[in-house]
């Protein structure tokens, strides 16, 4: 990935202004509704927060047989062109690219079983097997429409597949705010889980839950369900959809006439350039320039994630040197940029006409807009953009050493990605991204993607230094030095659990 210049800039603006064990349950699912059940008491191990929307599962049967053996302390390409299909030249090959494409309104997906799993395992691998899980959030990671037009969220599809697949599904919904510990406990005391399920912003402590599943995996196969680069960028830990990533949402009719971002990114002459340019017109129409709130996106523009692995511990670029490079330019860009006034009283959002740019996976439309997505704009003309993966994600557990459980846990983990794409795809279709774009938006979150590993805590220690891009008054370098110490040990800390 090379880097971009300017568009933490226009941040900038925008913040000045404003698994398994086999068994024969005859039974294929086990779900209960989570405003129903008792309080779970699953363990000894504090937990001050009291868990809400939670449905408390039965334990698997022969759950708790090992028990881990440490004691745990909680620290720590091209890109698209949606409005014209008919120029893209390379041979369609994603199912879910195909013109005739309609998404899937049952359980099973259009995507099957790649071979990504070894030795080919699939259906055969889960039969009559129980799969363990909490989820990440009371939300669910995904939803589709079935048949009749009907909302059906992750869990409805977890009792569906289960169904269909004839294995046990048990899982207990987690609020957010307790989720990765309440996993670690479960873990720790020797629960039985298949997969750690986790949200984009806690990944830095659920990978010290998790194993790679490398030796279990032929990453040679050919797979349209689960993200390689996900797999390539966490040590083939973390099971992710294909095409979930935030990208560069805009209204095309705020755009400089000639000038659009999605055109120009596919031949990399989508630059900071051309973004301040964009930048200044839709001030000039009294828009927003931009919505965005994932500050450390922008270092990506240096080629290297912010907070990702080296060497399998957590690694920090926040302060390396190319990532200065690429504060030190949006600094000086957010300088040109014409500064953008609110209206009193103005709501602005992109489904209001009124926004820009919205750097997120998929922005709230309306009838009437034409929306169209880039990636982050290049430093330099010839040089591709990035954007950055965000949603849920599965990965192994750490203590799990079972052969076929690990196999019947990845098996579902890949019905569980193929899914959730197709989900994704569905929604993407509903924002004009069919067909032989599709492919492309795939082509483009997998090859200029990048795994940022976001941690709260470590975030937050760096604010102060962030800050500087925005502030003048805050010299950046004495901020950093402020708060290296706090950063360090925070890291340090995570990697006593890789």
């Amino acid at each position: 990935m090379k880097r971009i210049l300017a568009l933490l800039v226009c941040l900038m603006m925008i913040f000045s202004i404003t698994a398994c064990k086999p068994d024969n349950i005859t039974p294929p699912v086990e779900i209960v509704d989570p405003n129903q059940q008792p309080e779970e008491s699953e363990t000894p191990v504090e937990e001050e927060t009291p868990e809400t929307n939670e449905t408390p599962a039965e334990d698997a049967e022969g759950e708790g047989e090992d028990t881990p053996a440490e004691e745990e302390t909680d620290t720590p390409a091209e890109s698209t062109q949606p409005e014209d299909t008919a120029e893209v030249p390379q041979q369609i090959t994603n199912p879910l690219a195909a013109e005739d494409y309609q998404p899937a309104t049952g359980a099973a997906s259009t995507l099957t079983a790649s071979g990504i799993v070894k030795p080919g395992a699939s259906v055969s691998a889960l039969k009559n097997r129980t799969i363990v899980l909490y989820t990440a959030n009371d939300q669910p990671a995904f939803t589709y429409t079935d048949e009749n037009g009907k909302t059906v969220t992750e869990w409805a599809w977890m009792e569906k597949i289960a169904a269909e697949q004839g294995f046990m599904l048990k899982y207990t919904i987690k609020s957010k705010a307790v989720s990765l510990k309440s996993q670690r406990v479960a873990l720790y005391a020797g629960k039985k889980l298949s997969l750690v399920q986790m949200s984009v912003d806690e990944l830095a402590a659920g990978l010290t839950l998790s194993r790679s599943a490398v030796e279990y995996l032929n990453t040679a196969a050919e797979t349209f369900g689960i993200s390689k680069s996900v797999l390539a960028q966490s040590n083939n830990t973390l099971f992710a959809p294909v095409g979930n990533a935030n990208t560069l949402w805009y209204n095309s009719a705020l755009m400089p006439e000639g000038q659009d971002p999605n055109t120009l990114s596919q031949s990399n002459g989508w630059t900071v350039e051309q973004f301040k340019a964009a930048y200044n017109y839709a001030v000039e129409q009294k828009a927003l320039p931009l919505l965005l709130e994932e500050t450390l996106a922008w270092a990506t523009l240096s080629g290297k994630s912010p907070l990702t692995l080296a060497e399998g511990k957590l690694d920090s670029n926040i302060h390396a040197k190319a990532t200065r490079e690429v504060w030190d330019a949006l600094k000086t860009m957010n300088a040109s940029l014409t500064a953008f006034q609110k209206t009193e009283g103005t709501s602005y959002t992109v489904a209001g006409g009124n926004v820009a740019f919205s750097y997120t996976a998929a922005p709230e439309t309306a009838k009437g807009l034409t929306l169209n997505y880039a990636p982050l704009p290049s430093l330099t003309e010839g040089t591709a953009g990035t954007v950055t993966y965000t949603g849920t994600f599965l990965a192994l557990p750490k203590y799990e050493e079972n052969s076929e459980s690990i196999l019947a846990a990845l098996s579902f983990a890949e019905l569980w990605c193929n899914r959730y794409t197709e989900a994704r795809a569905a929604k993407l279709q509903s924002l004009g991204i069919t067909g032989a774009a599709y492919q492309q938006y795939c082509d483009l979150t997998e090859t200029c993607g990048h795994l940022i590993l976001h941690d709260a805590a470590i975030e937050k220690a760096a604010a102060t230094y962030l800050s500087g891009l925005t502030d003048a008054t805050v010299d950046m370098e004495t901020a950093y030095g402020a708060a290296e110490d706090q950063l360090l040990a925070l890291i340090a800390t995570k990697n006593l659990y890789y």
